[in-house]
């Protein structure tokens, strides 16, 4: 197996313009090989200086055998007047026409043109305009994860997978846990455990990506700053301007998890002449970003389905709906030692919009408000037993 995520994504990015004005010259270090990248026409500039967005690139490039393809590809973007930001995962196989190489798969795009072709692909795919990237190889992830004392995260399932020619062994126990620099990368990496595989593999690795940016901005870190300098100035390639850095690093100290929506770009997996591609449509994906900009996507509200009709099966049909109407169901369960008549939309954010959204679609349901945060999903939903699906 030779399909490894090499990269501590939003860590990197996070930590690099957060750094502050005392890490002015280590970053005037980590600008790109290729000196063009630095004077890149920057639209986005111009339209809305305000806003930053950054392409985020794991690359392969241990083997010299490997075609050192972007294993991984996330876009983060944060805007200064509205206070919020986004990670964006590209999945690998997002199908694309690259010009002179026709039909091919997103991650091809680095090995064909380097970051500016990844870029160009990359704002072409979302429409929205990028010029700036950070690169990161595999031995960075695990030695960045050591440098800030590792990072405690809920691990989703138990983790089993053992690839022996590829020298890949993954052993994880369900539940919270503190994950040093060798465990963490297991985690980033499993993928044949979950149902929808790597759709599901990058979603772990955003709630990751989130858990490292609170342990990035707590008090310790200043301690362990000039190791994280060393280590960013070994990993790290970018072409972000530093004075870009420091601008931003104000910003980054005091960006929340609330203030970042985390989603996937909406695709539907396909086998076509026999390779599996991520088939996108343009127009859904024009709709999908400017809720995401919006920030009334629906992927960004956590959501529990929690069976309590007694039927069994219920809660993963429902979830299984929901999913494909792009809501994000992190849980699906059972209520113990109860049962409801009525099917109750428990919601624990303002986000009444998707209330009212799953109130069409499950029949008799009534929205309960309940802003106590019993539950870290945003909104649970309990199935009574008059649950009923529009359509």
């Amino acid at each position: 197996m030779r399909r490894f995520f090499k990269i501590f994504a939003l860590f990197l990015g996070l930590l690099v313009l957060s750094l502050g004005t005392g890490a002015y010259i280590y970053l005037k270090s980590l600008n790109p090989s290729d000196a063009s990248l630095m004077n890149l026409p920057t639209k986005e500039d111009k339209k809305n200086p305000e806003e930053l967005k950054v392409l985020i690139l794991g690359i392969d490039e241990t083997s010299p055998d490997d075609p050192h393809r972007s294993d991984t590809m996330m876009v983060i973007s944060y805007n200064v007047n509205t206070q919020k930001g986004y990670i964006l995962s590209i999945p690998r196989d997002t199908m694309v026409t690259i010009p002179g190489h026709g039909v091919q798969k997103i991650n091809a795009a680095y090995p064909i043109g380097g970051p500016k072709l990844a870029m160009e692909e990359v704002s072409q795919l979302i429409g929205e305009d990028i010029s700036y990237y950070v690169k990161i190889d595999y031995e960075g992830f695990k030695k960045l994860v050591d440098a800030i004392g590792g990072v405690e995260m809920n691990v989703p399932i138990d983790m089993n997978y053992d690839d022996y020619a590829g020298n890949l062994h993954i052993h994880l126990k369900k539940g919270w846990q503190h994950l040093d620099g060798e465990e963490a990368l297991q985690l980033v990496r499993f993928r044949h455990g979950y149902a929808e595989q790597d759709l599901e593999r990058v979603k772990v690795q955003r709630e990751f990506l989130l858990a490292a940016l609170d342990k990035i901005k707590s008090p310790s870190i200043l301690l362990k700053l000039p190791q994280l300098l060393r280590t960013v100035n070994q990993y790290v390639e970018t072409n972000i301007p530093p004075s870009l850095m420091v601008k931003y690093a104000e910003y980054a100290a005091k960006v929340s998890k609330n203030d970042i929506i985390t989603a996937t770009l909406p695709g539907n997996p396909e086998y076509i002449n026999g390779i599996a591609y991520y088939v996108v449509d343009s127009e859904e994906i024009k709709k999908f970003m400017s809720d995401l900009q919006k920030g009334e996507l629906n992927q960004s509200v956590k959501i529990e389905v929690l069976n309590g009709c007694g039927i069994p099966g219920a809660a993963g049909k429902v979830a299984e709906i929901l999913k494909q109407q792009g809501f994000d169901v992190v849980r699906v369960g059972n209520v113990n030692g109860a049962s409801y008549d009525t099917t109750q939309i428990i919601l624990r954010s303002e986000n009444k919009k998707v209330a009212n959204e799953l109130k069409k679609l499950l029949k008799n349901a009534v929205i309960v408000e309940d802003y106590q945060k019993k539950s870290d999903a945003d909104i649970t939903i309990i199935l009574g037993k008059n649950v009923s699906l529009e359509g």
